[in-house]
């Protein structure tokens, strides 16, 4: 389990490293879906107690959320930084309890806003 899931709303500045629209009806089931899956770069516990970095891919509310990312290229660009809103999502009872993390808003940091902090 990610350091994401520790509290129940709230901000993190981190890094989207991947996102796409995903939209259709699957065929079987006649179900509907409709998303956009970001990924994002989060600290993680590995075994024997060090610490690192991994990707935790998020959804982010509905496939037009991806029209307000689509001009980035992140493989030209890289990991860009951001900060979401998350909240985190408990579900099931007992043993079969799940929890999920919800993306509320994202905003992309500019180079700027550090300079801003700085010199306030």
């Amino acid at each position: 389990m990610s350091n994401f899931l520790q509290n129940s709303r709230f901000t993190k500045r981190t890094y989207m490293v991947n996102a796409y629209p995903s939209k259709g009806i699957i065929k079987e089931s006649g179900v509907i879906y409709d998303s956009t899956h970001i990924w994002l770069m989060v600290p993680q516990n590995n075994p024997g107690g060090t610490t690192g970095l991994g990707i935790e891919m998020l959804k982010w509310g509905d496939s037009t959320n991806f029209d307000k990312i689509k001009h980035i290229n992140i493989a030209s660009t890289g990991p860009v930084e951001v900060e979401v809103e998350l909240e985190s999502v408990l579900s099931g009872k007992n043993d079969k309890q799940k929890t999920t993390s919800i993306i509320h808003s994202l905003r992309f940091i500019q180079p700027s806003d550090d300079a801003k902090k700085k010199t306030a």
